[in-house]
């Protein structure tokens, strides 16, 4: 308690620093409110970003103003739209239990050099993120996505996802056009459970399309009993373009 205004000027003020605990309670109070209908549009009513700030000032001893809330809000839809847009591109797979977006070393290598600002949110668990499909995930009541708070899983302990925090000045552009992105996110959504549904004949009638680029009828029932075991790598592989899927099913006979 000595000396407190010191460590609330200065750098604290000007640039907050947002920590993983802290994303915790910003993204629970603001599920919480966008339940409660205070997220009438786009926006969140005044009321709800200063219970933000208040609660954050309270429970970590630091000045949170209003203003760190929205930018971080702003920093947080921004990482959202880089999630849909990339689960919008063909050559990536989805694992709903890690909430990671899956692709394979050629495509992720690829992907990377085109998009370096993709490379957070590849192979790695996306922290919060059925948290931020309540609060910046607008119109998606479909699906996997349709979710209370009450089923969010609250583990931040994996150290390797990524945190919420990350520079987005390159992203400044994609901060319009949300509900477009939401409409786009319960279309996969529904995709998704489609898949889960009924996953099994459609692997099967993909793979054995692979016949006409080359590969014969038992090596391609060899892959699909590897696949059906492995919901993982099928999902990936579902998820490929027929040029990305030759080059791993060519891995695949090399083993």
């Amino acid at each position: 308690m000595s000396n407190p205004k010191s460590s609330k000027e200065g750098g604290m003020s000007k640039q907050f620093r947002w920590t993983k605990p802290m994303e915790r309670i910003f993204l629970e109070i603001l599920a919480e409110e966008a339940q409660k209908g205070n997220k009438p549009s786009n926006s969140f009513r005044s009321v709800s970003i200063k219970r933000v700030a208040a609660a954050i000032s309270e429970k970590f001893q630091v000045q949170c103003d209003t203003k760190h809330v929205e930018n971080h809000l702003r920093t947080v839809k921004n990482a959202w739209k880089i999630i849909c847009k990339i689960r919008e591109e063909s050559g990536f797979g989805w694992d709903d239990n890690m909430k990671m977006i899956t692709s394979d070393n050629v495509t992720y290598d690829a992907t990377i050099t085109a998009h370096p600002k993709y490379s957070p949110f590849l192979n790695k668990k996306i922290d919060f993120y059925n948290e931020m499909a309540l609060v910046v995930g607008q119109d998606m009541a479909t699906g996997s996505f349709a979710k209370t708070f009450a089923d969010v899983d609250l583990d931040d302990a994996n150290e390797s996802s990524i945190p919420l925090n990350f520079n987005t000045e390159d992203v400044h552009e994609e901060r319009t056009n949300v509900s477009s992105s939401g409409e786009k996110l319960g279309k996969i959504a529904e995709a998704l459970k489609k898949f889960t549904e009924d996953k099994t004949p459609l692997l099967y009638e993909e793979v054995m399309s692979m016949e006409t680029e080359g590969f014969d009828d038992d090596f391609l029932c060899n892959v699909f009993d590897f696949l059906a075991k492995n919901e993982f790598e099928a999902k990936a592989f579902l998820a490929k373009k027929t040029k990305h899927r030759k080059i791993w099913l060519q891995k695949f006979i090399q083993g």
